[in-house]
């Protein structure tokens, strides 16, 4: 198995999300014994954006797994907020943005 490198360019981490919004990459994100599977809505300069019609859990760092081009990209990120005014169209959930890659 080959491992990658570790990037803590906040720069260069905004850049990833960008690149995998552009691309539609999936994102699996894992709490409480479950997982679901999404895309990125928006990156700006703090947070990624989902959304989902699946409740996830404030509180703690939620594991996520990106599943880019170039391979997997595993890292935790702590829920920031969640806005759930257009439920019909599902869940929109704002996470800070990790500190490493």
């Amino acid at each position: 198995m080959t491992e990658g490198t570790i990037k803590t360019s906040k720069y260069e981490i905004i850049a990833i999300f960008r690149e995998e919004l552009r691309k539609r990459t999936e994102i699996e994100i894992f709490f409480n014994n479950t997982s679901i599977i999404t895309q990125l809505t928006r990156v700006d300069f703090a947070e990624f954006h989902i959304q989902t019609h699946r409740k996830i859990p404030s509180g703690h760092k939620i594991r996520f797994l990106l599943h880019s081009d170039s391979g997997k990209i595993e890292f935790n990120a702590a829920l920031t907020k969640h806005d759930n005014s257009g439920v019909d169209k599902g869940i929109r959930y704002a996470f800070s943005l990790p500190e490493c890659l």
